[in-house]
């Protein structure tokens, strides 16, 4: 079965994004949290389970533009100065950003 991604492009000039890979949706969706596991583990298996379904669909990921969101959230939890530490909240935004179809695009582009 052969499956077609749909490139949009936001208006203004900005960056393309990937629409979603249903396929690769379906691969995160099935991984099952086990009651002994975190949930930045948790995460992390399903973003695993999407990144690998992304590149076997010759998609690559922009770590550049995962690297500047996440430089943005922890500037700004960073200025709450009681907002504690940070870490997790950015662990889980790490991963479900690398399960978001915005920031993959075709390995051809």
């Amino acid at each position: 079965m052969a499956s077609t991604a749909i490139v949009l492009t936001p208006g203004c000039g900005g960056t393309k994004a990937v629409a979603e890979v249903p396929e690769c949706r379906n691969a995160a969706d099935s991984i099952h949290k086990s009651e002994f596991e975190t949930g930045v583990h948790y995460l992390t298996r399903r973003a695993d389970a999407y990144s690998d379904c992304m590149i076997a669909h010759d998609y690559v990921f922009d770590q550049a533009q995962l690297d500047e969101r996440l430089n943005h959230i922890r500037q700004v939890k960073n200025a709450d100065v009681m907002g504690g530490d940070p870490y997790y909240l950015i662990a889980k935004q790490r991963q479900e950003l690398r399960m978001s179809p915005a920031l993959w695009r075709p390995a051809g582009s």
